[in-house]
């Protein structure tokens, strides 16, 4: 299956449902350390009853309060201050660009459905967001995650008249290099390859067999 997209997003005053950040998979972890474990708790059982029911929920985001998940957020500061300390200033611009940004009813939207789908079932999607949030709550490195990789995810492109490009020289510096850098380079759990790279693979392994058959054919023969 290819990588999904999900999003960070608020209510504003002007009416306007307005998207923030846009994120695949791997997610951006900043975003989880936005979370509760009862909000992905909560947040799995949506999931799994849609699964049951076969069908897609009316609301598939999380509606987090604005201020617990920031102060939630700032308090895992120290663990990228540990472990990814080049991103200490994109991480601490993220979270002042989220303080000041139009959330009209205090309500902090974080959306990761259509991501969930790629995993092969709700509860392997549930086990590695509740490692990676343990991760950071114990201040140890969440390795081999695929929830842990980005940083911020990409600015979504909506009618916001602040723009957290021009807020943050951070995230126009990393931006430029890709702003998932090399925190995409992390096992993915549970991925599953879409039917295109698969085939493509498949043919790749047929014809390295057919060579190495004809490779040993011409050595017998040449032997004899």
């Amino acid at each position: 299956m290819e990588s999904r997209s999900a999003c960070v997003f608020a209510k504003q005053r002007d009416g306007q449902q307005a998207s923030l950040f846009e994120g695949g998979n791997p997610l951006p972890f900043f975003w989880l350390m936005l979370l509760s474990e009862d909000d992905i708790r909560h947040y799995s059982e949506k999931i799994k009853q849609a699964v049951h029911s076969h069908t897609i929920p009316d609301d598939t985001s999380m509606a987090l309060d604005k201020l617990k998940a920031l102060i939630r957020a700032t308090g895992r500061r120290g663990y990228i201050e540990k472990y990814y300390t080049s991103c200490l200033p994109l991480f601490d611009d993220w979270i002042h660009f989220l303080q000041i940004s139009d959330f009209a009813d205090m309500k902090i939207y974080v959306d990761l459905y259509e991501v969930s789908t790629c995993y092969p079932n709700p509860d392997a999607f549930e086990e590695s967001l509740q490692r990676a949030i343990a991760g950071f709550d114990k201040n140890e490195q969440a390795w081999y995650e695929n929830t842990v990789a980005g940083t911020c995810g990409y600015e979504a492109r909506n009618k916001n008249k602040r723009r957290f490009a021009d807020f943050s020289g951070s995230y126009r510096d990393k931006n430029k290099k890709d702003i998932y850098g090399h925190f995409d380079q992390r096992i993915h759990l549970g991925k599953t390859m879409s039917p295109r790279k698969r085939m493509l693979l498949t043919v790749l392994v047929l014809t390295a067999i057919v060579f190495l058959i004809i490779g040993i054919v011409a050595l017998l023969y040449w032997m004899k």
